[in-house]
């Protein structure tokens, strides 16, 4: 229990409680006192004893911005606060913790933190020190300013039983969230660097990763080409080693010998692009750093070697031309060669790539050619020809330390074109949207577990964060419309259940956290940051790994989800409309933000709203094989899946961009360009008829 020189209840201007949220924390709440003492339920002989006043002294940080208009008049609209605090002392974790598992707060709403925090730091808990109630506040890592409380219509004030309501309401959502969450390390956490090879290309990709870095204390050292814009750009990282990642066989050497040059030790390299995950476990080989096995790297990246985790005989081929292809479906079946009889449709794609980047569907022989010509065109690599498998496609996310599973998570993949029964080669597996979690039955969800999670432990993973996709054949839901034009998974009838079991079927295998776009959702919606579990992964750090994995579970299971997620959630990607330049319709505005001012009752419901482009941008519809986007917006519901997706699509259909065409731009260039001739034209016969005049004025004096 807290022990302080002062008593709970009425305290200077405040009306304080305490509240117990799980076996880590304490919470504390304070609210202003009403202005006059008519709707006050507290005994007369306590009012007597206190002066109540607008006195918000303690709570500055968190007044300006915003103002508090309950200053003003504090009766009628009361500001309400609750200090979160450790029940014992230890070593700071991570320093936004609090920032996570408070993010997207159900009721009431927040309405800024103040988060006091350093990693690695030891905190010491005030609660045991007999401290007054000023040194609490300063003494609280994180302080929750809430929206103000009103009073109730015709009333002067706000009743003190109006604030106990709203303490219980924050009380029971707080439990949620932080019951069984730890924060604090026992022991103290070494400081440790971290190296990324290939810094990210742009800082949209990159800021969740430095934030996830500084957050956890580490320091970052990127390892990319001299020229890169993080080079200069001190701001998310310690330090910048040029060397050069030519793709060659001496890439690993130049990179063992930029680290090794380097005068602070490095306790982890890792790296976030496809085509370098075996050249950084090989760095990490040799310099004795954690790292998952080279050889379990090196099929996972290869798609074709990956598909023969699968594979049935002649299923699956693998060429480095049209001229291979031809020479393959010619061969002789007597096993001189190896067997391969296409049965369509079938999917072609590069055996090094990602984006969904080249991908075709092919359903007839004579295109085969083509999609092999486009997949062999990318990346340099070879095209990996398989089945396609029908069924619901699946996003499968795991965290695993050795060797055990601490966190799975499955997110449904809708039909994007190339989906359709119809599809032709020119159509793409460019992805429309993710919902999270996932509806599919949960034997279904079980069998996904552990049929992928078994691929990845034979293959030699230990430790580390993958991204696995899928699809689920056999499945006893399907993709249809449920109505209100909302297309969703929903359970096939009776006369359509398969006879045989569900079967996931392996896609491709990626041993990193999903891409930006997909990371931060998962962030959001179950409350883990797979960019820090992965540098945590790097370091060895398995104790921090294990916190980090830490989902939403308590809320989970108060509202009927799966998983650990908070709620459903949908992300949505925006294609772009036309190819050309990029123009924001409203001045100073995104189009993201544009949306939101627009579209309030949209905007309440998305957490995350990013853009890609700014004005005069050049863009294209298709980019390397793939759907252009120029925006991805993450919505979310604690209702239902359903509103989740009618949310969703509402924002993609209200969602504006203007591109203007290039033959529209150069025509309006043109005739920019002929108004300034004629006026220049016009200006030089003006200056030459005053010269005349002067000349004129001249002979006449």
């Amino acid at each position: 229990m807290l022990a302080t020189n002062e008593p709970l209840g009425l305290n200077q201007g405040f009306y304080w409680a305490q509240a117990d949220i799980g076996e880590h924390f304490w919470a504390f709440h304070a609210a202003q006192l009403p202005s006059t003492l008519a709707q006050c339920e507290c005994s007369e002989e306590d009012i007597a004893s206190q002066e109540v006043r607008s006195d918000l002294g303690y709570f500055d940080p968190l007044l300006r911005p915003p103002a508090c208009p309950s200053v003003n008049c504090p009766g009628a609209s009361i500001p309400i606060f609750t200090l979160i605090m450790p029940r014992e002392s230890g070593y700071i974790t991570k320093s936004d913790f609090f920032q996570i598992r408070l993010q997207d707060f159900y009721h009431p709403r927040i309405a800024a933190v103040l988060e006091r925090t350093e990693a690695l730091s030891f905190y010491i808990s005030p609660i045991a020190q007999g401290l007054n109630r000023s040194d609490l506040v300063n003494g609280a890592p994180c302080i929750i300013r809430w929206e103000n409380l009103d009073n109730i219509e015709g009333e002067a004030d706000v009743s003190t039983f109006a604030m106990q309501q709203q303490f219980s309401l924050i009380t029971a959502e707080l439990q949620l969230r932080f019951n069984h969450a730890v924060w604090l390390s026992r022991v103290p956490i070494p400081r440790k660097r971290v190296a990324l090879v290939r810094g990210r290309p742009n800082i949209t990709a990159g800021r969740p990763v430095y934030r996830a870095a500084n957050a956890l204390g580490l320091d970052l050292v990127i390892v990319d080409d001299a020229g890169h814009w993080l080079e200069k750009n001190r701001e998310h990282r310690e330090a910048f080693l040029a060397t050069d990642m030519t793709e060659d066989a001496g890439v690993v050497g130049r990179i063992i010998a930029s680290l090794k040059a380097y005068p602070l030790p490095i306790h982890g390299v890792f790296t976030l692009s496809d085509n370098f995950f075996v050249i950084v476990a090989k760095v990490a080989e040799a310099l004795g750093l954690p790292t998952s096995p080279v050889s379990a790297l090196e099929t996972a990246v290869d798609k074709y070697r990956s598909r023969l985790l699968q594979d049935s005989p002649g299923q699956t081929a693998r060429v480095s031309s049209v001229q291979e292809l031809e020479a393959l479906l010619e061969a002789p079946r007597d096993g001189t060669q190896p067997s391969f009889s296409p049965s369509f449709p079938m999917i072609v794609k590069p055996t090094k790539g990602w984006s969904s980047e080249c991908v075709s569907k092919v359903s007839k022989l004579e295109d085969l050619a083509t999609a092999v010509e486009k997949a062999t065109g990318r990346h340099g690599s070879a095209a990996v020809i398989e089945p396609f498998f029908d069924g619901p496609e699946i996003d499968a996310n795991f965290i695993l330390i050795d060797g055990k599973f601490v966190f799975c998570e499955i997110a449904d993949e809708p039909p994007c074109s190339a989906d359709d029964p119809n599809a032709t080669v020119e159509d793409t597996f460019s992805p429309v949207a993710l919902t999270l979690p996932s509806v599919l039955p949960i034997e279904e969800q079980r069998m996904a577990y552990c049929v992928l999670g078994k691929i990845l432990i034979k293959l030699g993973f230990r430790t580390g964060v993958f991204h696995v996709e899928a699809r689920m054949t056999n499945s006893r839901y399907e993709y249809r419309d449920v109505g209100n034009g909302i297309i969703d998974l929903t359970a096939k009838a009776l006369s359509q259940l398969p006879s045989e079991s569900v079967a996931p079927r392996l896609l491709e295998i990626n041993a990193r956290p999903p891409g930006y776009r997909v990371t931060l959702p998962s962030k959001h919606t179950y409350g883990v940051d797979y960019f820090a579990a992965h540098m945590l992964a790097a370091v060895g750090d398995h104790e921090r790994l294990r916190i980090v994995a830490n989902a939403f579970y308590e809320v989970s299971r108060s509202r009927g989800l799966s998983g650990g997620a908070q709620y459903y959630s949908r992300l949505v990607y925006v294609p772009a409309p036309a190819a050309g330049i990029v123009k924001w319709k409203a001045a100073g505005l995104s189009p993201c933000e544009d949306l939101k001012r627009r579209r309030p009752d949209l905007a309440e419901h998305i957490s995350i709203a990013t853009d890609y482009f700014q004005p005069g941008d050049r863009i294209t519809t298709f980019t390397d094989g793939a759907r252009t986007y120029v925006a991805h917006l993450l919505v979310r519901s604690v209702q239902s899946r359903l509103e989740a997706i009618r949310i969703g699509n509402e924002v993609l259909r209200s969602f504006e961009i203007c591109v203007e065409e290039e033959g529209v731009v150069n025509e309006s260039v043109s005739v920019i360009d002929g108004v300034i001739k004629d006026l220049r034209e016009n200006l030089k016969d003006l200056r030459e008829r005053m010269k005349a005049m002067e000349v004129t004025q001249e002979e006449a004096a």
